[in-house]
C-alpha cells in the first residue's frame, strides 16, 4: 500500500512539473486560438501593433530577403489593420535567432510589439525559399508558421502571400497583396493600358496601339480586360470612342462594341456575363448593358441629360452611376434593369467615378470640392452618409476598391506627376505606389482574387 501510495504521488509531482514546464516554455505549435481574430468594424477598432524583425539572410539570399521585408512591411502598414513598428525603435539584437528559443520577449513588449513576425531565407529549388514565423509576444507562442518560395525575380511576392496569410489569421478574410492592377500610363503621346502587381511593381504594357486607351476594366476570373479605344478614322480623326477587349492570356486585343458616337466606361458585371458602358447615339450619354461578347444590347437608362460611369454592385441586382439629371453630376442607384433609381448624393456640386465596394456597404466617389479640388469620398449605400478619403493633398480622382473591399487605389498629382496611390478603406494610411517615373499614371483597375 506504502509503495503504491508512493508510486502515485511521485506521477502527481511529475505530472505538475511537466505541466508547469508546458507553461512556462514558448510552444513550437501554432496557437490555433491564443491570437483573437481583429475586430475591424466598429468604433473600438484599433490596429493591432505589429513587429516585423531584420530577416536572417543564409548564403547569398540577402538581397531577396531584403525585398520580402520591404515587401511585407509595406502591405502591413497600407492595409490600416496593423500598427508596424518602426525598425528604428527596435531594441531586441538584429541577431536574435527566428526562435523560439533566444527570443528577448521583452525588449518587443518594451516597444509595443503585440505580435511579431520573424523569418529567415536561404537558398530554394527555384530561387528563395523564406521561414515565417509568427507569435504572440504576451503568450511567448507560435500562432502561426509558413514555409514559402518562389524565383528570383518573386522574392517581392513571397512577401505578399505571407502578408496574405496575416490577414486571413488574424481577420478570417483574404488579404489582397498578391492581385493585380491594371492603369493607364501616359508616356509622350499615347495613353496606354498597363497591369502591375497590386505595389506597382511587376509593370508591363497591355496594349502598344500607339493611341489613347483608357479605363481598364477587369472581367471577374482576371482573364480580360475591356478598355476604351479612341480608334482614328476618316468620320473620327481624333479617335471614335469604342469598347475593347484585352486578352491577358495570348495578348491579342478587339472591338466589341462601337455603336454611336461614344462607348466608353465599361464595367464587368460580378458573374461576367454582362458589360454595362456609355452609349451615345444622339449627342445624349445613357448607360446601356450588353451581352460579354456585345451582343444584346438593351438601354436601360431614360432621362434628359448625362448617366454615364455605371458599376455594379457586389451582388449583381443593382447599379450605381452619374447623373446631371438634377442640374449638377450625383451618384445614383438603380436596378440593374434600370427601374427604382435613387439618388444617394446630395452633397457637392460636381461628383463622378463612382465604384461600388465588394462588400457592397460602400460607393466610393471622385467629387469637387468648394475650391475646385477634387478628392475621394465613400458613400454610405444604406444611410447615404458621406465621408472624406483625401483632403489637403493635391488632385486626387479615380477610385477603384481592392476585391477584399479593406483597401482603396486611386490617382493623385500630390508628388507633382499624377501618380497611383493606395490607401486603407478609411483613410488613415496612404502610400505611393512604386511605378517607374517615367510616365503618368491615371484610372486604376483593382483585379479580382484569382487562383
Amino acid at each position: 500500500m506504502a509503495y503504491r501510495q508512493g508510486v502515485t504521488e511521485l506521477l502527481r509531482i511529475l505530472a505538475s512539473a511537466v505541466t508547469a514546464l508546458l507553461v512556462a516554455a514558448p510552444s513550437l505549435a501554432p496557437a490555433q486560438s491564443s491570437q483573437p481574430v481583429l475586430e475591424i468594424s466598429g468604433a473600438s477598432f484599433r490596429p493591432l501593433p505589429i513587429a516585423i524583425a531584420p530577416p536572417i539572410a543564409v548564403g547569398d539570399e540577402a538581397a531577396a530577403a531584403d525585398e520580402i521585408y520591404e515587401a511585407l512591411t509595406f502591405d502591413l502598414q497600407v492595409s490600416g489593420l496593423f500598427e508596424v513598428v518602426p525598425r528604428k525603435a527596435f531594441l531586441a539584437d538584429p541577431r536574435e535567432p527566428v526562435g523560439p528559443e533566444g527570443i528577448a520577449w521583452t525588449r518587443w513588449s518594451d516597444v509595443g510589439a503585440e505580435s511579431l513576425v520573424k523569418f529567415e531565407v536561404t537558398k530554394g529549388a527555384q530561387g528563395p525559399k523564406a521561414s515565417f514565423k509568427l507569435y504572440g509576444i504576451a503568450s511567448q507562442r507560435l500562432d502561426l508558421g509558413s514555409t514559402l518560395e518562389g524565383r528570383r525575380a518573386d522574392a517581392r511576392r513571397i512577401g505578399h502571400r505571407f502578408a496574405d496569410e496575416l490577414v486571413k489569421h488574424f481577420t478570417k478574410e483574404p488579404g489582397a497583396f498578391s492581385t493585380r492592377v491594371a492603369f493607364v500610363k501616359r508616356a509622350k503621346n499615347s495613353k496606354e493600358i498597363w497591369v502591375a502587381d497590386f505595389d506597382g511593381r511587376n509593370a508591363a504594357p497591355v496594349t502598344d496601339r500607339g493611341g489613347i486607351s483608357l479605363l481598364p476594366a477587369w472581367s471577374p476570373n482576371g482573364a480580360e480586360l475591356a478598355f476604351t479605344f479612341f480608334k482614328k478614322s476618316m468620320e473620327y480623326p481624333n479617335g471614335h470612342p469604342q469598347l475593347w477587349k484585352a486578352n491577358l492570356g495570348n495578348g491579342r486585343s478587339s472591338a466589341f462594341v462601337g455603336r454611336g458616337d461614344l462607348n466608353s466606361g465599361a464595367s464587368y458585371s460580378p458573374d461576367g456575363s454582362k458589360v454595362a458602358f456609355t452609349l451615345s447615339t444622339d449627342g445624349n450619354p445613357e448607360i446601356y448593358v450588353v451581352n460579354a461578347d456585345g451582343s444584346g444590347l438593351k438601354r436601360i437608362t431614360h432621362s434628359e441629360g448625362i448617366n454615364a460611369s455605371p458599376s455594379w454592385s457586389p451582388d449583381g441586382k443593382r447599379i450605381a452611376f452619374v447623373s446631371d439629371r438634377h442640374g449638377t453630376p450625383q451618384i445614383f442607384v438603380m436596378d440593374a434593369d434600370g427601374g427604382n433609381v435613387e439618388r444617394l448624393t446630395r452633397q457637392g456640386n460636381y461628383n463622378q467615378t463612382p465604384a461600388w465596394s465588394p462588400r457592397g456597404d460602400l460607393i466610393a466617389f471622385t467629387a469637387r470640392d468648394e475650391r475646385i479640388v477634387f478628392d475621394i469620398f465613400v458613400v454610405d449605400v444604406a444611410t447615404k452618409e458621406v465621408k472624406r478619403i483625401t483632403q489637403d493633398q493635391g488632385q486626387n480622382e479615380h477610385p477603384a476598391w481592392a476585391p477584399n473591399g479593406r483597401m482603396l487605389m486611386f490617382s493623385s498629382d500630390r508628388g507633382g506627376k499624377k501618380s497611383l496611390w493606395v490607401s486603407s478603406a478609411d483613410g488613415n494610411v496612404q502610400r505611393k505606389l512604386g511605378l517607374a517615373d517615367d510616365g503618368e499614371y491615371t484610372d486604376p483597375a483593382w483585379g479580382p482574387f484569382t487562383k
